[in-house]
Order: C-alpha cells, then sequence, then structure tokens
C-alpha cells in the first residue's frame, strides 16, 4: 500500500494538509490566489470537506464534490454559512446554468482525474464562466527545474495524474486561448514540493 493511501481519509488528510502549510499559506491563498474580494458568485469544483468555502463569506459560494463523506462533512460543518454543497463530478456541471460565475476554481483537483475528465471539466467551466470571468486551478506540478526530493514527494501524491507544466496548460489554452497564465510556487509548504498555478479568463 502506498504511503498516500493513509489520507483517503478526508478530515484526516485535511489535518495533514493544515500540519505542512507554513505560516501565512492560507491569507496567501485568500488573497493572491482566489482574490477573494474580486468575486460574488464562486463554483468549487473538488470542494472536500468545504473549508474553501470561509473564504467566501458573504458571496455565493457553490461546492460540488464526488464523495459522500465529504459532502455530508461539509454541511455539518458549515450548516450556518451561506454555503451550498452539492454531491456530484464533473458531469454534474451540466445541469448549471451557462454563465453563471465570476470564478471558479479547482485546488488539488485536476491531478486526481484523467484527460478526459480534464477537458470536460475545462469545457464545462468555459461555458459556466461569465465573460470576463476567471478559471482557477492549483496542484502539484513536474518541471525541469525541480529539486529531485521534490519530484519524489510529489509523485507520492495521492493523485494518479500529476503533469507537467505544458500538459496541464495544453488543455486549458484549447479554450482559454492566450488569455492564460502560470506559475509554479515552491515554498508553499514545510516539506519540499512544487505547485503550479494556472489562471484563465475567458474572453469578453
Amino acid at each position: 500500500m502506498r504511503i498516500s493511501q493513509v489520507f483517503d481519509n478526508a478530515n484526516l488528510y485535511n489535518l495533514f494538509q493544515l500540519g505542512v502549510q507554513k505560516s501565512g499559506t492560507k491569507d496567501f491563498v485568500s488573497s493572491e490566489i482566489l482574490k477573494t474580494n474580486s468575486v460574488e458568485k464562486v463554483l468549487d469544483f473538488g470542494s472536500g470537506i468545504g473549508h474553501h468555502s470561509q473564504l467566501f463569506q458573504g458571496k455565493q459560494y457553490l461546492g460540488i464534490e464526488p464523495s459522500v463523506s465529504c459532502v455530508l462533512s461539509a454541511k455539518r460543518l458549515y450548516k450556518d454559512s451561506n454555503a451550498t454543497f452539492l454531491l456530484g463530478d464533473h458531469t454534474a456541471l451540466k445541469s448549471l446554468p451557462e454563465g453563471t460565475f465570476d470564478l471558479i476554481f479547482a485546488i488539488g483537483v485536476l491531478h486526481h482525474i484523467d484527460d478526459l475528465v480534464f477537458r470536460e471539466f475545462v469545457e464545462q467551466a468555459f461555458r459556466l464562466l461569465k465573460p470576463g470571468a476567471r478559471l482557477m486551478t492549483f496542484d502539484p506540478v513536474l518541471h525541469r527545474h525541480q529539486s529531485k526530493l521534490s519530484k519524489w514527494v510529489v509523485k507520492q501524491d495521492r493523485g494518479q495524474w500529476v503533469r507537467t507544466e505544458n500538459e496541464y496548460l495544453v488543455v486549458i489554452k484549447k479554450l482559454f486561448l492566450h488569455d492564460t497564465d502560470s506559475r509554479i510556487y515552491s515554498k508553499l509548504l514545510r516539506i519540499p514540493y512544487d505547485h503550479i498555478l494556472i489562471n484563465a479568463i475567458k474572453p469578453l
């Protein structure tokens, strides 16, 4: 059994994530990555137990998550908030109205889904965003300047589809074209681990 399988329990995995995050990472994610102040209606794809919903208090937040236990935990933990949590995967996006969201984000999701689901998610995200609105993804990445230790740690991740920067970008750029940028971060955790942030804007 891989070490990563220990973290199949959502609550345990969340505790692990909190333990390896550096001080200030949460505020950095809120202000610099999600840019929560600039949006009103958001979709969190792969919302887990819903902890990102608390960054959007006073906003319209929808979390979609395929794990029954995660959705139940999110509804229990944040029952007094205005957040909505739905059980579903990428196919659930098809039932949502076009041009609805200011921001769609997927944090730590893409490396858990295969290429077909990845493409279908991007297609639906493009459809669901308002013109000028943003898709944001944040995942572990493999790249040529990466340390050997970071590369090893990333490969131990629970996700089976950790990609290179280009492999992530080529799928997203097919629809978002040149309104897409990426950045690699290497020091957000207490352990050697590289992430890629991708922002893609739907053309006006």
